[in-house]
């Protein structure tokens, strides 16, 4: 999740903690890490949220994904994120495997709207 300034603004940070007390809630803390992670670059869509898979891959320290859109398979980009739809990626994207399509962030637009 974005802890940039802009995302801070629009409400990241009641975003974050719906996600941590949802994961909580849902028994899901064991399978899902939560992170803060730097400016995506997308200030305009913000709070933004990224879900990636863990697909095993070597954690590097010095790797930008903290703070931008990898590519990577199972990576999933979420914009304009409220507390409400944090509960239903929380419930539906991480609790089923089943990612939230209409809520995805639309990184080459130049509004938050899909």
């Amino acid at each position: 999740m974005c802890k940039g300034s802009s995302c801070k603004a629009g409400g990241a940070d009641a975003v974050y903690a719906e996600a941590r007390d949802a994961l909580s809630g849902q028994g899901l803390v064991p399978r899902c890490e939560l992170y803060r992670g730097g400016c995506y670059g997308f200030c305009h869509m913000g709070p933004n949220v990224v879900v990636r898979e863990d697909t095993g891959r070597k954690r590097d320290p010095l790797s930008p994904e903290d703070y931008q859109l990898m590519g990577w398979p199972g990576e999933v980009y979420y914009s304009a994120m409220t507390t409400e739809k944090m509960r239903r990626v929380v419930a539906e994207h991480i609790a089923k495997d089943a990612p939230v399509k209409e809520l995805f962030g639309q990184p080459d637009s130049d509004d938050g709207e899909e």
